[in-house]
């Protein structure tokens, strides 16, 4: 009997813990670490941002297709350009680094004539890693027929962790 009741104790704490879990919004699983270094690589500023952070800068909204989502999407976070200008000074290319440590140069040319952003919501919602975030380059595909084309599918990179800005 007595084993009956701790039993009985036990599942109900497992429940009512499960239950906290499920409740609970996802968690922002990674902040986005910045650099900001000369050509011949002498750091000159380095910040971390969480999300409350990139939340605070500029921000833009691309509804577009993917070639790894079906249909039109809607992409929202802050843009390349304002995460940029936080080092202050002007920036020649970004090496955009994901958590599997996949890494691409992107010219600042790309976010000077297009808006380019890095998502943290995907269709309104916050982005898990299994979803490809918590932050993905995001370009407006749709909007110019020019960015489509296996180049620009490699700049859009997603679970990004690290952005080093290399400055003029």
């Amino acid at each position: 009997m007595r084993f009956v009741r701790v039993l009985a104790v036990f599942v109900s704490f497992a429940c009512a813990s499960l239950a906290l879990v499920a409740a609970a919004p996802p968690a922002f699983a990674q902040d986005l670490d910045l650099d900001w270094k000369t050509a011949d690589g002498q750091v000159l500023k380095s910040e971390t941002l969480d999300l409350k952070a990139l939340d605070t800068l500029p921000q833009a909204t691309i509804k577009t297709s993917t070639p790894w989502t079906q249909g039109v999407q809607t992409f929202s976070g802050p843009t390349l350009s304002a995460i940029a200008a936080l080092g202050g000074r002007p920036v020649k290319e970004a090496d955009v680094v994901a958590l599997n440590d996949y890494s691409i140069v992107i010219p600042a040319q790309d976010w000077k004539k297009y808006t380019v952003v890095l998502a943290s919501r995907h269709n309104g919602a916050t982005m898990r890693v299994r979803d490809k975030g918590p932050l993905w380059v995001i370009y407006p595909l749709d909007t110019f027929s020019e960015l489509e084309k296996q180049e620009t599918n490699a700049r859009m990179v997603w679970q990004v962790a690290h952005i080093t800005f290399v400055v003029e």
